[in-house]
């Protein structure tokens, strides 16, 4: 009797841990290839190299040779003269391998002012938002193109700092589906914050642009404006597409040819020799 108990319980035994190593052969797999999988759908959050990443990267997980000649750049159509407050503004972030070449790319940012996150951001072309307030790439987003790959998110600044630093930490991956192998690049942008109110620049120059948006022609307008100065305009990837002088006659309309331009958003600052500023944001649609 007890021969067959023992018997029988040791069926019961061998019947319920053999259908068990397969699954767990199967898990052991998925937790060797998982991780190269899951960069591709972004960097977890806290990987900007900032302050408040406590300095971590992607480091955490990859490994691979110093950088050569990748760079990570920061653009923006912030002003020259600064961000104001409660003003939205687009942050790019573009990743060049240059001869080194790369096969995937990776990054994350944050804009942060000391001891915290500053303002809000929200995600724009490639990317989406990890843990509110840090911005990586999408799953679809990752692929270069002739060693270079661009991302673009949008922040708003909300109120109180005097400046913020934006922070962003770049993977130039071999694509071999491993952690090694990869090269990483920091780097970061300090913004300040103008102290010209945008009402208070706006009642001394009385910048606008029309139509708006524009397909062909716009018109600049600043009856404030009757001093010499200068005019630039950036798209919304913080490019420069017009830097030229500004002269009083100006001041009662100065066209501009957009037929050529991209559709998108577009910001015009006017800075006078006198001191006074101005900006507007327009956007060209063809």
């Amino acid at each position: 009797m007890s021969c067959i108990q023992l018997n029988k319980t040791s069926y019961l035994i061998s019947m319920k841990i053999r259908p068990l190593k397969p699954a767990i052969a199967l898990a052991a797999m998925a937790l060797i290839s998982f991780p190269a999988l899951t960069n591709k759908n972004g960097a977890p959050a806290g990987k900007s190299g900032s302050p408040m990443s406590n300095g971590q990267t992607c480091y955490s997980c990859h490994s691979g040779p110093s950088a050569t000649t990748q760079v990570v750049n920061i653009t923006s159509d912030i002003p020259v003269d600064g961000y104001l407050d409660n003003t939205t503004y687009t942050i790019t972030i573009t990743s060049d391998a240059g001869t080194a070449g790369m096969s995937r790319a990776g990054f994350e940012a944050s804009v942060e002012k000391v001891g915290g996150h500053q303002g809000s951001v929200t995600a724009g072309t490639g990317t989406q938002l990890t843990q509110t307030h840090f911005v990586t790439q999408t799953s679809s987003s990752y692929t270069p193109t002739n060693g270079v790959k661009t991302w673009s998110f949008s922040w708003n600044s909300g109120t109180g700092s005097d400046s913020v630093t934006v922070y962003a930490a770049g993977l130039f991956a071999n694509g071999n589906n491993q952690n090694s192998g990869d090269a990483l690049v920091t780097t970061s942008m300090e913004f300040k914050k103008s102290h010209v109110g945008l009402d208070e620049a706006s009642a001394l120059i009385g910048l606008s642009a029309s139509p708006n948006p524009a397909q062909n022609v716009l018109r600049f307008a600043a009856p404030g404006a009757h001093d010499a100065g200068r005019l630039t305009v950036m798209d919304a990837l913080g490019r420069i597409v017009v830097d030229s002088p500004w002269i009083a006659a100006d001041a009662d309309g100065r066209l501009i040819d957009v037929s050529t331009w991209s559709n998108g958003l577009y910001t015009a600052s006017i800075r006078l020799e006198s001191g006074k500023n101005a900006q507007v944001r327009f956007q060209v649609l063809h």
